[in-house]
């Protein structure tokens, strides 16, 4: 079978001077975590049928994983790659994000017309699921925590959300689809600017997070 790789990410620390990359496979039914000190395949999350993102809990212990068979959200033991628990999807999901606290996952749901669920991980329970204008394929958190940022390709827009309320603070359309998205921060450790990539275009957006 052909594999396709898809997302790759780093937990945090296990224990003492221990990473661990996870690295997803959307053609596959399985996580290959990798120790990066030896390029060892050291464990798997098996039986996980097109795996696409992956967020890990502030303290390690727990990984995130969306999988796209189906519409699921998996918590899994970090140590021991088993299943903990499911949580059901509101439609297919893509890429997923963490709330500083470990409280919440943001997961990208780009089926039409598009949303951000929220899943609480102390229940693995779906508790709201966040219109947003086209299917979105990146969430994020940004690095104060203080919004949750979701990119949409095919709806070529922006939304911001506040993390607390789950409601909508602003958009930002573009002309091409939304992607990949990095963070400034300023002195004062807010946002200050987005680095937005764009589909088919060489290159990024810049955005003023004040000032839209």
């Amino acid at each position: 079978m052909r594999r396709f790789l898809t997302v790759l990410a780093c937990a945090l620390p296990l224990a003492a001077g221990s990473v661990r990359i996870y690295q997803t496979n959307s053609a596959g039914d399985a996580v290959d975590v990798i120790d990066p000190v030896t390029n060892k395949i050291v464990m798997q999350v098996k039986n996980i049928e097109v795996p696409h993102g992956v967020a890990f809990s502030p303290d390690g212990t727990r990984a995130y994983i969306s999988c796209e068979a189906e519409n699921t959200l998996w918590a899994v033991d970090a140590k021991t790659g088993k299943l903990i628990s499911k949580a059901p999807l509101t439609g297919h999901p893509n890429n997923i994000s963490i709330s500083k606290d470990g409280r919440r996952v943001f997961v990208a749901i780009v089926s039409s017309p598009g949303a951000v669920d929220v899943i609480d991980t102390v229940s693995m329970k779906n508790i709201k699921s966040i219109p947003a204008k086209g299917g979105v394929h990146n969430t994020y958190v940004t690095p104060d925590g203080k919004y949750l940022i979701a990119g949409s390709v095919v709806g070529r827009i922006m939304t911001v959300i506040d993390p607390e309320t789950l409601e909508v603070a602003w958009e930002k359309k573009f002309d091409l689809g939304v992607r990949p998205i990095a963070f400034e921060k300023a002195a004062d450790g807010s946002t200050r600017r987005l680095f937005v990539q764009l589909s088919g275009y060489n290159g990024f957006a810049v955005v003023d997070f004040k000032t839209h």
